[in-house]
């Protein structure tokens, strides 16, 4: 069976490995190393969009910062900082609708 070339829809909601170089900047948003397993939401010409299942984000009352809580978002990998994308088509897992029954991508304990 010949299978159709590969482009950057064939990853949406999928599973892959992205491997960062220069990614410093990246370190600021928990991204601490060069090898990240993400679902990618997305692609624009500025990069990659990932989903981030859980992000820091503070609660400021009375323009004090009394805590912290977790929400999904959605980050953007700039072009610049992926070295190379690793897809892993048809592999049981890596494939929606359930990419985050196990623990992959970010540690929010790093963060």
């Amino acid at each position: 069976m010949d299978k159709l070339p590969m482009k950057i829809d064939n990853v949406l909601d999928d599973i892959v490995l992205i491997v960062l170089d220069g990614h410093e900047p990246l370190k600021e948003l928990g991204v601490d190393q060069n090898k990240i397993y993400v679902r990618v939401v997305g692609y624009d010409e500025y990069g990659m969009w990932v989903d981030r299942p859980s992000f820091k984000i503070p609660i400021i009352k009375n323009g004090n910062l009394e805590s912290e809580k977790d929400v999904a978002a959605s980050m953007l990998i700039p072009w610049g900082f992926i070295a190379s994308i690793v897809h892993f088509p048809d592999v049981e897992g890596f494939d929606f609708p359930n990419p985050f029954d196990t623990s992959i991508g970010f540690d929010p304990e790093g963060e």
